[in-house]
């Protein structure tokens, strides 16, 4: 029998040879020739420092080394989800929602969720009611038609496929051609955490990002009934997707709106129809089911260490004082959507309220969605396309600009901000140190929670100010390039 070791062996000398076959520039040394920011002293020392042989065969060993853990792990997760009784997590309560869809019965009402979880997946006590929106019923309504084994390898396998959406999307939207920054893009985004953790705990997060991400590719080619399908099918997990709806209809893309609200409505009347409910009876039952979902461990703000949204800030800092809680968090979001609103204001004025979709915006909305409503580690996939404008914005940069310390400072802490969305923080830092103390009774020091274990949320709130900062100024630089064209910023 051929041991795991050889497998990483083969493995890590595919990596290598893939990655040195599409370690080219290509035509970016054409488009850079020229450049003023390359010739930058800084980044001319930076570049003298890296081509030294140590220090280049260093940084080509640790992208390798990266790259293949990130494969092997991958497989393992894969290979280990579907062996016998699998911990299947989230994946559960789709199953559980479906199944008790094909009787004809409603998943929302509290008492008769936990009594078919309990015999469907023989986990028993309190259960967390199922609080999705009955547009998700359709959906996930071919998980029924088999065991629960089965329908958890079919949904592994429709993450996968998600997961491979999700690098074409980010290549498509990144703006080079070079095999060298494709290359960079695809480990990058595949290093959110939430791309591959969502697939170890069944959630619907990719599937909601990808469906975004491809919408806004379709917006963009102006394909507005595609992408309003897209959007509404989003909408099954409308703390990630609805904030979607309002952007287009400020952006004026009636169509894509239109299209949007019939899908989702259409969605949702035939998951009450097959959960045998009718409206009046949903909204009650919906109602008890989220009042006792707030009171769950993994939920409470004030308890929970796997939320990253800015809703949590305050009561990590004020656990005892929940006015002061609740009044710096909203202080906190309406902050950051002031500061949005005011950045597409901006956009607007300078493009004559233009239909045209941007990527900053798509960034913007896509991180706002993630830090103003509750969300948890698998949401982060929403960051796929802030990698994706980080390296646009630093390409435009290399192409157009001179090298400024300020705006390369303010990009590096946006860099940063993502890093800490990686394995690195929560699985390895977070994960670890969270085991040494009950989380569920709320038994983590008081210093711990508001520095490491806030690192998420401070992260997410870092990268969304980052990316409006550089959006805010590379508007200014286009204007002076468009009245100035002689001129180099």
């Amino acid at each position: 029998m051929i041991s795991f070791g050889f497998w990483n062996l083969i493995i890590l000398i595919s990596v290598a040879l893939v990655l040195k076959n599409n370690w080219r520039l290509d035509d970016e040394k054409t488009a850079w020739k020229n450049s003023l920011f390359l010739k930058s002293s800084a980044i001319q020392q930076s570049i003298q420092f890296f081509r030294q042989p140590i220090v280049n065969f260093l940084v080509q060993a640790g992208v390798v080394l990266v790259v293949t853990r990130f494969i092997c792990y991958t497989g393992w997760l894969v290979y280990f989800l579907n062996q016998p009784n699998p911990p299947l997590w989230d994946f559960k309560w789709f199953y559980v929602a479906s199944k008790l869809a094909h009787q004809h019965l409603s998943p929302f009402n509290v008492e008769i969720f936990n009594q078919s979880f309990c015999t469907l997946t023989k986990v028993c006590g309190f259960i967390p009611p199922f609080v999705y929106p009955p547009n998700i019923i359709p959906l996930i309504w071919f998980l029924g038609y088999f065991s629960i084994d089965t329908a958890f390898t079919i949904w592994t396998v429709m993450h996968i496929l998600a997961i491979g959406l999700a690098l074409w999307g980010a290549n498509i939207l990144l703006e080079s051609k070079s095999p060298a920054l494709r290359t960079i893009c695809t480990i990058s985004v595949a290093l959110i955490y939430g791309l591959v953790h969502d697939l170890h705990v069944g959630n619907l997060a990719t599937f909601v990002a990808v469906l975004l991400l491809w919408m806004f590719i379709l917006a963009k080619k102006d394909r507005d009934i595609l992408a309003g399908v897209c959007l509404g099918l989003a909408v099954c997990k409308p703390t990630l997707a609805a904030l979607f709806v309002l952007y287009f209809l400020l952006k004026r893309r009636f169509t894509l709106v239109f299209v949007s609200v019939v899908t989702v409505t259409s969605l949702g009347f035939l998951g009450l129809a097959l959960t045998g409910n009718t409206l009046t009876q949903f909204l009650p039952d919906a109602s008890r089911g989220f009042s006792l979902w707030l009171n769950d461990p993994s939920v409470s703000p004030y308890i929970s260490i796997t939320r990253l949204d800015l809703v949590v800030v305050g009561p990590r800092l004020f656990p005892n004082n929940p006015f002061f809680a609740k009044l710096l968090s909203d202080l906190i979001i309406l902050l950051l959507l002031g500061l949005v609103g005011w950045y597409w204001y901006l956009q607007q004025s300078l493009t004559g309220w233009s239909k045209k979709i941007y990527l900053a915006e798509m960034v913007l909305f896509s991180c706002l969605s993630i830090a103003i409503n509750y969300s948890q580690q698998t949401s982060s996939v929403m960051l796929v396309p802030a990698v994706v404008f980080l390296l646009n914005d630093l390409l435009y940069q290399i192409r157009h600009c001179k090298f400024s310390r300020k705006r390369i400072s303010i990009w590096l802490a946006g860099v940063c901000c993502l890093a800490v969305q990686t394995a690195v923080i929560h699985g390895w830092l977070i994960g670890s140190l969270a085991n040494r103390w009950n989380v569920k009774a709320g038994e983590l020091p008081y210093f711990m929670k508001v520095t490491i274990f806030a690192l998420p949320s401070y992260a997410i709130l870092g990268i969304t100010l980052s990316i409006l900062v550089l959006a805010i100024s590379s508007l200014r630089q286009k204007q002076v390039m468009k009245f100035e064209p002689l001129n180099r910023v």
